[in-house]
């Protein structure tokens, strides 16, 4: 069954290389799919996932970037890490919420989501949340507290609630940012970014 699972997993994965070479044809991928696939060897990637970080490889390679999946930086390791003038850190999030938390799953989404910020986005100087087309997620408000020192402990707060110890405390976070909002529809393989406050507008909806 997990060979059946390995061989489905690198068919998709190898089609959807298939499809963006069509679309930009001056990029390799092969450095990307090779380093999905040993990681879905290890359990520890999924094709939904993938595919995602994939399709976000291939449009930052396309801008002249330098692109990494699965990509260890100070002990995070980032789903994309793209390098050129600047360095990017990018976290997918595809919504999965589990069964025990079905009656509450906009709260648990946002700790969730409050946890990726504080963990990632200190390590790069711009930091996104990749999320498919179909999937609004909850962005925490607090995010946007004006006192640094209140935003930070705010969303140490709600991680917690979702899990109990965290490896974050508000001595090692300096700083928290969202630089916007990667939308990325598969079917089609394109990608759209929003910035922060412009998402938040959509984001109202929770409301």
């Amino acid at each position: 069954m997990k060979s059946n699972s390995k061989e489905f997993f690198i068919k998709d994965i190898e089609i959807l290389e298939s499809r963006l070479m069509k679309n930009y044809s001056n990029i390799s991928l092969n450095d990307i799919k090779n380093r999905l696939i040993q990681y879905y060897e290890l359990g520890l990637t999924n094709i939904n996932n993938s595919s995602i970080q994939m399709i976000l490889s291939a449009y930052l390679k396309s801008l002249g970037y330098r692109v990494f999946v699965e990509y260890e930086k100070r002990n995070r390791l980032f789903d994309v890490y793209a390098v050129k003038d600047d360095e990017i850190g990018i976290e997918v999030e595809y919504g999965y919420v589990p069964n025990s938390i079905a009656l509450n799953p906009e709260e648990y989404l946002r700790n969730k989501l409050a946890l990726k910020i504080l963990r990632y986005s200190n390590f790069t100087s711009k930091f996104y949340i990749a999320v498919p087309s179909f999937y609004l997620p909850p962005i925490p408000k607090e995010l946007f507290e004006l006192d640094q020192e209140k935003r930070i402990k705010a969303l140490i707060t709600m991680a917690r609630k979702n899990n109990k110890v965290i490896d974050i405390n508000d001595i090692q976070v300096k700083d928290v940012k969202l630089d916007g909002i990667m939308i990325i529809n598969v079917s089609d393989l394109k990608v759209r970014i929003l910035d922060i406050r412009e998402y938040m507008k959509l984001n109202d909806l929770y409301k």
